[in-house]
């Protein structure tokens, strides 16, 4: 994700989670019903498990390469004051339906935030000083959003299964827009701005058909609002793993089913299941 969450892609679970599925394991107690080794302890990891949890299946690994859950949605103390290095808005509020991270924002966790109503500048500074032309800069921002608008009518042109789903950089290329990439400074920043900051991913590996149209602003509405809270917008993502992680009485999770600090590095399938391994050699996971 970028500096924003996207609520459509936070709770799709498909971005940072493998949920490998197998009827028994070697070296873990067997037991009945599916079990899930799920990879990332981010939103969409957490999301995810929950949901599972949800429909009855509860046996479930999550493993996380760092030391703490959240993924993006981070914060760091600065002079004594909790600044946020990743996640900041609820993006897509207000339109004809409930996004689903917004009453847990705005009613459950009263996080402080403030309306964004701000319309997109064209002031972009040069290098050495001083700005771009304002008509120069106006005119790029106005062709990168009629190719925008084609990629728009393509992409729901596309079967929906999303068998022929090609990458914006190619959605680019094929209406003779930056065929080799941005070509000037202008270039670089509003190609950035449209999407490396939106999608948290360059366009030569962000898919057209799930980001031209965003679902997020299509869906739930245009409206953003900017979370500015002490307590940090990660809040969240602990609120929802303590509904089916166990925690104690300082709210800390203590669940056995979440492992920290353990980069996965490899995963192999066979006939008898699925194994996982760790960078911390602590052994393979066999599932």
């Amino acid at each position: 994700m970028s500096s924003s969450t996207s609520s459509a892609l936070v709770l799709a679970a498909a971005v940072l989670l493998a949920a490998l599925t197998v009827a028994q394991h070697g070296s873990l107690a067997a037991a009945a019903g599916p079990r899930v080794i799920i990879v990332g302890a981010g939103m969409s990891g957490i999301s995810a498990a929950k949901t599972l949890s949800e429909a009855g299946i509860t046996d479930l690994l999550i493993l996380e390469a760092t030391d703490r859950i959240g993924g993006r949605m981070h914060k760091k103390n600065f002079s004594g004051i909790n600044v946020e290095i990743g996640a900041n808005w609820v993006e897509g509020v207000n339109g004809g339906k409930m996004n689903p991270i917004w009453p847990i924002v705005n009613e459950t966790l009263k996080l402080r935030n403030f309306l964004t109503d701000f319309s997109v500048a064209t002031n972009i500074y040069k290098e050495d000083g001083g700005l771009y032309d304002e008509a120069y800069v106006q005119k790029i921002i106005d062709r990168a959003d009629a190719v925008e608008s084609k990629g728009e009518k393509l992409s729901a042109s596309l079967p929906a299964s999303g068998s022929d789903d090609i990458s914006i950089l190619a959605m680019q290329r094929l209406y003779d827009h930056q065929p080799n990439g941005p070509a000037t400074p202008v270039d670089m920043v509003v190609d950035y701005f449209k999407y490396d900051f939106e999608g948290a991913e360059p366009p030569r590996v962000t898919s057209l058909q799930t980001t031209v149209p965003n679902p997020t602003f299509t869906d739930f509405g245009e409206d953003e609002y900017f979370v500015a809270d002490h307590l940090g917008y990660e809040t969240v993502v602990h609120y929802l793993a303590g509904q089916y992680l166990k925690t104690d009485s300082s709210g800390k999770i203590v669940d056995p089913r979440l492992l920290l600090n353990k980069v996965v590095t490899e995963i192999s399938y066979s006939s008898s299941g699925v194994s996982v391994r760790t960078e911390d050699k602590s052994g393979v996971l066999h599932w």
